[in-house]
């Protein structure tokens, strides 16, 4: 593997965001997927990343935190629960839940970028209320968040506007973390 920046990838899927990331010059070094046709076409692909085809709620504390740690934790955890034409159960529903899976696993791996992205229905899910619960679930592990709504529409027939969240590992004030050279060593 050549000398760049690494990333990590969760509901990877058939690794759209894995080749968005190695196009930004990163090196993606291990994934999460649960579905096994995704799996197949992940591995067809990316036959050099390593692949952790399991339900991200079955991987334990302890397996998270033995992985390498990525330098980019990136993830767009299941969208339905957020989605406007679905049932709207916003983080309370089943799979909107499963973005607390991707925070548990940046809150153990404290990668210094993590990114997230999810359909623009999570801006107004849960009576507008889901969305600002996300920045502060991000901002109280130690990130500082920027985001944007962006339409993926380029050479698809169709609108794909979607919500993406980066964070940034900004240590707080209990941290012994003093220069900026230390920050990003």
């Amino acid at each position: 593997m050549r000398n760049c920046l690494t990333s990590a990838h969760a509901f990877s899927g058939g690794g759209g965001d894995t080749e968005g990331a190695i196009a930004a010059g990163y090196c993606p070094i291990w994934a999460i997927e649960s579905d096994s046709h995704a799996c197949a076409v992940y591995r067809k692909r990316f036959p050099h990343v390593r692949l952790i085809e399991s339900d991200i709620t079955d991987l334990s504390d302890e397996f998270i935190a033995g992985l390498p740690v990525p330098d980019a934790y990136i993830f767009g955890s299941p969208c339905p629960d957020f989605s406007l034409a679905g049932k709207r159960a916003g983080l309370a529903g089943d799979r909107g839940q499963l973005f607390f899976e991707g925070l548990r696993q940046i809150r153990l791996l404290k990668p210094r970028v993590c990114v997230w992205e999810n359909v623009r229905g999570i801006l107004s899910a849960d009576k507008a209320t889901a969305f600002p619960q996300v920045i502060e679930a991000f901002t109280s592990l130690g990130y500082r968040c920027t985001w944007q709504l962006r339409n993926g529409s380029r050479h698809v027939p169709q609108n794909r506007e979607r919500v993406f969240i980066v964070g940034y590992h900004c240590p707080g004030e209990s941290d012994t973390t003093e220069t900026r050279e230390e920050i990003f060593s």
